[in-house]
């Protein structure tokens, strides 16, 4: 997917119905995540491309299913209040809190917890946005 093409929906009405075959998850979140190629660059014209993963956290690897580790390493991590389709919350992270800080992007997956109060497009939804930096050059 790209940021134009992003489409999450058709991930998670396939994983969804298959949800209660893993049996060894460490919580009742969930994880949306975005794996880029290369550290993406973010800006007006720019779309990056990456694969999107919707899944959960487990303690071991489940038969029938996709396994990704997601390394190890510093994540900015935002608390977000909101519809999910408000993206007033990635312009702040990418266009204003990473070039005024002394981070830059890693080359990690992005991804987001979705816990108990996540609720899609209810404007009092909340999740955690977590997003792969290291100090800057």
């Amino acid at each position: 997917m790209s940021l134009r093409s992003f489409t999450p929906w058709t991930v998670w009405a396939a994983y969804m119905p298959k949800l209660s075959r893993v049996l060894n998850r460490c919580n009742d979140d969930l994880i949306s995540l975005r794996a880029f190629e290369e550290v993406p660059v973010f800006g007006p014209t720019a779309d990056p491309s990456f694969t999107y993963w919707g899944g959960a956290e487990v303690t071991s690897k489940n038969e029938g299913f996709e396994h990704l580790e997601i390394p190890a390493g510093t994540y900015a991590v935002f608390h977000y209040t909101g519809p999910s389709k408000d993206s007033s919350i990635w312009r702040y992270i990418y266009s204003d809190w990473i070039p005024s800080s002394e981070w830059e992007l890693d080359n990690r997956p992005h991804f987001e917890r979705l816990g108990k109060k996540y609720s899609n497009d209810d404007p009092n939804s909340e999740e955690d946005i977590y997003i792969p930096v290291r100090p800057r050059a």
